[in-house]
């Protein structure tokens, strides 16, 4: 086992408290080599060198954007098993696989031994595990990162109500497993997993094994209807407004003809024209997890 440590996460809180959690994974029996993250990507390159050195099991400890550059190396590297310690903002991933948010509790699911299978996300050249936020979503998470005075939920909140009133809906082209449409979109969330941001529930439905992935298209609509929707996402009814479409899908083609703002579990980037093809790869990560029920 190995654990690639991001000080950054939780707005640096981690950095300054890991010596002390690292003593106290040491008294819960989890004492095995560790690397610390220097800059965005590095724990990928990480993770994948565990690997290669003979880890099973790599620990991403931190938030979503350090499991999803974990997961990465993994992916590049061909083997291991993600094993999470939630120690981020949202925490949408250790969510969506049922996993403890206590560290005491997350450090015993880590020692017990127990494995599953889960769909990955295929984003162009990267893999990301629980949710794709593109258009107010990708925007939102860019200015969330900058927000340090208010952490996880309140953090996404705030930057919502900013970007709400500025963002503006672009045309874009989509070819869902061969059925070809053209929409205006505020919003298009892809996700492996029911929340995102530390507790929207853009897809509530999603399940991370099923060979499928949850999508919910928003089209671009006025500013006073925006409020409506970002309290349907909380609620997780944005599916059922008007000018939101909710699917499921194995392979899709994103046509754009501008750069549209966007995150992959909360690590931002730009989806440049002409645009990004995204696809499930069923069981395509093992996981450490809670052993089965009666074992």
């Amino acid at each position: 086992m190995h654990l690639v440590v991001n000080p950054a996460a939780a707005g640096g809180r981690l950095g300054k408290e890991w010596p002390q959690l690292q003593e106290k994974l040491r008294t819960l029996g989890l004492d095995c080599p560790i690397s610390i993250t220097k800059a965005p990507g590095h724990a990928t390159e990480l993770a994948a060198e565990a690997v290669a050195r003979g880890a099973d099991v790599v620990v991403a400890v931190g938030g979503d954007g350090t499991i999803c550059e974990v997961i990465q190396g993994l992916h590049n590297a061909r083997g291991g098993t993600l094993g999470i310690l939630p120690l981020g903002t949202g925490n949408d991933a250790a969510r969506t696989l049922a996993l403890p948010l206590d560290l005491e509790q997350a450090t015993r699911v880590l020692l017990s031994g127990g494995r599953r299978r889960v769909d990955l996300m295929k984003a162009g050249d990267n893999v990301v595990f629980n949710a794709i936020g593109i258009g107010l979503l990708g925007a939102i998470n860019i200015r969330s990162t900058s927000i340090k005075w208010v952490r996880g939920i309140g953090a996404y909140l705030v930057a919502a109500v900013a970007n709400l009133f500025a963002y503006r809906g672009p045309t874009v082209r989509l070819n869902v497993d061969g059925n070809e449409s053209v929409s205006t979109m505020l919003i298009l969330a892809i996700h492996n997993g029911p929340t995102t941001g530390g507790g929207f529930r853009l897809t509530p439905g999603a399940i991370p094994d099923d060979g499928l992935l949850d999508a919910c298209l928003v089209e671009d609509i006025r500013i006073l209807g925006r409020f409506p929707r970002l309290v349907a996402a909380l609620q997780g009814t944005l599916g059922t407004k008007s000018g939101s479409h909710p699917f499921r899908f194995r392979r899709m083609e994103l046509g754009t003809d501008v750069a549209l703002p966007a995150h992959l579990d909360g690590n931002p980037v730009y989806i440049e024209p002409p645009g990004m093809v995204f696809e499930v790869l069923p069981s395509a990560l093992s996981v450490a997890s809670p052993p089965p029920t009666g074992s």
